[in-house]
Parts: C-alpha cells; structure tokens; sequence
C-alpha cells in the first residue's frame, strides 16, 4: 500500500500533464480544420483526466492530503498557485462536461464559444496541478 501511495503522485502528474498537452494538440487540430483530430485529442485529454480525477481520490481516500514542507518563504507562493488551481479546477468540470455535450451533439456554435472558455481553464489547471506536484515533492534542503 505505501509503495502505490508513493507512486500515485507521479502518476497523477504524468496524467494530467499529458492531457493538458491533448487538449493543446486538439485545439491546434481544430484550428487546421481537422475536427476528427480534434475529437479524438479531446476525449483523450478527458479520458486521461477522469483517470486522473479516480487516481487523486483514491490517493487522498488512502492517504490524506499532502502538505507543505518547504521554505517558510515559498509557502505563500505555493498557497497562491494551489488557490488558484483548486478553484479553476472545480469550475472546470462542469466546464469541460458541457463542452463535450456540446461537441459530441453537433451543437457546434455553442461548443465553440464554450469551448473558448473552457480550453485555456483546463490547460492553466494542467500546468498549476504538476507545479503544486513539484512544489510539494521537490527536495528541499534543510
């Protein structure tokens, strides 16, 4: 059990990394005018993130929540970015759901302006969960 606690971290990082890395590849792909791309860079990056999402919980569920044992001076910074991504990533969902309702039912001006919305939330929330990974993890010296 502690050698899954220890990994699922890295693991959750990885994933939610490369789905942030999707949905820039399908917004590239859109932007081309490849719209199979595109669906197919989309539901990746959703798939990847649900995963994540069960990963996380379960994390959590088994171990807890993580805490901040760096620097007394980074710890506002790192207080700022985990704010900040905690509450994207909670308007996000219902963001990213409707988004896809929207592509998946061919209602397509809709998607678009959602779409707008919701691509730059889910890739800042992408980036923000694997820097709160590296401010967590990172070794510092004591």
């Amino acid at each position: 059990m502690e050698a899954l606690l220890a990994v699922l971290p890295t693991v959750n990082a990885i994933l939610i990394s490369v789905s942030g890395v999707f949905i820039l590849l399908g917004i590239r792909a859109i932007r081309r005018g490849e719209q199979d791309r595109h669906r197919r860079a989309m539901l990746t990056a959703t798939g990847l993130a649900a995963l994540f999402f069960v990963l996380y919980l379960t994390r959590v569920a088994l171990g807890g929540l993580s805490s901040f044992n760096g620097p007394a001076a980074l710890r506002p910074v790192y207080l700022a970015v985990l704010f900040s991504h905690l509450t994207l990533a909670i308007v996000q969902v219902p963001l990213v759901l409707v988004t896809l309702y929207q592509g998946l039912r061919g209602l397509f001006p809709r998607h678009r302006r959602l779409g707008r919305v919701t691509w730059p939330i889910w890739v800042y929330v992408s980036a923000t969960g694997v820097l709160v990974y590296g401010l967590l993890r990172f070794p510092y010296a004591s």
